[in-house]
């Protein structure tokens, strides 16, 4: 009796760890299923470069970004400038969004056509502050376009794509475990990425020196004394972006 309910109760216990092994097998498949669809997008929009039109009208909405800025980049805007019905830009982009994407992996690609992963005897610290330096001068070569770039798609931005691959392959080269690669790239990027937003919203060093009056200063010590400093430097002309993002990495 006693072996009975032992074989029954095994049985079930086997009939359990096979229906949970199906159950893990269909999961496994859904995942490798959605990323070979994501590999296959990535593949097609890779060889999917812009018509001649598609690139002319991108080059003047980034003509009219640096004019205008992002919140008044408009597509009848752009249509006036290219002699066109607005009617007509949706031919090409779908919508102004689509077209955003395409200005920011143009932004992108001007600067990262040519990246390269980290060199066998180059530290990946400067390697990174350097690759981090080239994304922010990308961003600063146009109004408003580290709002562009940080908010862009991977398609058909692809070059974001194309630089995260390249950045992980460079740390993970060095000896570094691929979470922490991850982790540290993602960081240094974030910090690109707020900084020049804050660089290209805050107000002119001018505008700061007017409103830090001084009643403003004797309630903000702390304050004053780091804007005095920031202004010290601006007129000496050092940049403390490298630095930041070496201590950062550190």
């Amino acid at each position: 009796m006693k072996e009975d309910r032992l074989r029954r109760q095994m049985a079930r216990l086997d009939e359990m760890q096979r229906r949970t092994e199906e159950r893990l097998a269909r999961q496994q498949e859904r995942v490798t299923e959605r990323f070979e669809q994501a590999r296959e997008r990535l593949r097609q929009h890779v060889g999917n470069e812009p018509s001649d039109t598609q690139q002319r009208i991108i080059q003047a909405a980034l003509e009219l970004l640096n004019e205008e800025g992002l919140n008044n980049l408009s597509l009848r805007k752009l249509a006036s400038r290219l002699d066109m019905q607005a009617p007509a830009l949706y031919w090409h982009f779908k919508s102004k969004e689509v077209l955003i994407d395409y200005m920011a992996e143009a932004i992108l690609r001007k600067e990262f056509a040519d990246l390269t992963p980290r060199q066998d005897d180059e530290p990946w610290q400067e390697w990174l502050v350097a690759t981090c330096t080239r994304l922010r001068n990308a961003m600063r070569a146009y109004r408003d376009g580290a709002r562009v770039v940080a908010g862009a798609h991977l398609f058909p931005a692809v070059t974001l794509m194309y630089l995260f691959e390249i950045s992980m392959e460079s740390l993970v080269s060095s000896g570094l475990e691929s979470r922490k690669a991850n982790l540290i790239m993602s960081t240094a990027v974030h910090f690109v990425f707020g900084r020049v937003i804050e660089e290209q919203s805050s107000p002119s060093p001018e505008q700061i020196e007017n409103f830090m009056h001084s009643d403003m200063l004797k309630r903000f010590p702390n304050m004053g004394q780091s804007i005095d400093e920031a202004m010290e430097d601006f007129k000496n002309g050092y940049d403390e972006f490298e630095d930041a993002l070496r201590l950062i990495i550190r």
